[in-house]
């Protein structure tokens, strides 16, 4: 993962361009172009970019529309999504179509997922949306790799957006990749039935194969520890819990980064803050811990637990 500004050239052949709103444009002749509904919060306009210098090939598979390299598939889809029965059928006709893409064309390992749920923490029928999708989701794992599908989980993200629709795009592979889970943290697939009929369906991390760029790709996370957020109302502390939890999926420090600046064991993050107003305390923390050298974008976003006021996301190094 790489960002661009409108006035740069992409570092590489841009494989998958997420294109934020308000953002920069997609570069040209990008295969496969993702927009989503998560206004971009300061710095130049920019383009989220997956870039591979292989050739590409592009289709078509039902809703799904994907772009592939000889090792990796990406695809994208939308479906609407306006009420709480239409986002658990949505959630699950997308993941049904994206995994049935997947198998069929090759590339049967995800590595990773984002999804944007629209009101995200409204209650439908007396049921949160975010449970509503989690329902939705696991039902297409379990038809597709039957009841023990949790070991077949990747990193993945999950936040809310002022939209219609549900947007989905994903990274899948001819190889497997390596789930990691967080010592700090129940997994999420084991979290206690308090947290809805269904819990959410994925890894805290993935390394990916050699063949996918050996990246460790890391899942939406939050102030959270055992099961349960912490710092309720203060996000400056949410921050440093986050990035604690993001630094425990990090492979153990070696000789060469024990002396390094804690930003460069990243490549680059991404910040999702619910509200607006808390961006300076945000950025703030995220320099005092990361240094300003490292790429981050900060996007306005709605957390899968309303008394979560930011999540990260991103992606490091695997060795």
């Amino acid at each position: 993962m790489g960002f661009a500004s409108a006035a740069s050239e992409p570092a590489g052949s841009p494989l998958v361009a997420v294109v934020h709103a308000g953002g920069a444009p997609a570069p040209a002749g990008t295969p496969l172009v993702v927009r989503v509904p998560l206004p971009q919060l300061c710095g130049e306009p920019t383009v989220e970019l997956w870039s591979s210098g292989d050739v590409v090939r592009t289709g078509l598979h039902g809703s799904v529309r994907w772009a592939a390299t000889d090792g990796v598939l990406a695809g994208a889809l939308e479906l609407p999504a306006s009420d709480g029965d239409a986002l658990e059928a949505a959630a699950c006709i997308a993941y049904r179509e994206l995994l049935a893409v997947s198998t069929e064309l090759g590339y049967p390992h995800l590595l990773r997922l984002w999804n944007v749920v629209p009101a995200i923490n409204r209650l439908d029928q007396g049921l949160e949306r975010y449970r509503r999708f989690c329902r939705g989701r696991a039902e297409a794992f379990e038809g597709h790799h039957g009841p023990l599908f949790q070991s077949r989980l990747c990193a993945s993200s999950a936040v809310g957006s002022g939209g219609d629709e549900l947007v989905v795009w994903f990274l899948a592979a001819v190889e497997r990749g390596l789930p990691r889970e967080n010592p700090r943290q129940v997994s999420a697939y084991s979290y206690p039935p308090s947290y809805g009929p269904r819990s959410p369906s994925f890894a805290r991390a993935t390394r990916s194969p050699a063949s996918a760029g050996g990246w460790l790709l890391l899942s939406g996370t939050a102030s959270i520890v055992g099961h349960k957020s912490v710092h309720p109302g203060d996000v400056e502390r949410q921050v440093e819990e986050t990035l604690d939890n993001l630094e425990e999926l990090l492979p153990a420090e070696t000789a060469a980064t024990r002396h390094a600046p804690a930003g460069t064991r990243f490549a680059a993050l991404k910040v999702y803050v619910r509200r607006p107003e808390d961006l300076p305390v945000v950025r703030a923390a995220m320099v005092a811990r990361l240094g300003s050298a490292l790429p981050v974008l900060y996007l306005r976003a709605d957390i899968c637990r309303e008394e979560l006021l930011v999540e990260i996301e991103g992606v490091a190094a695997a060795a």
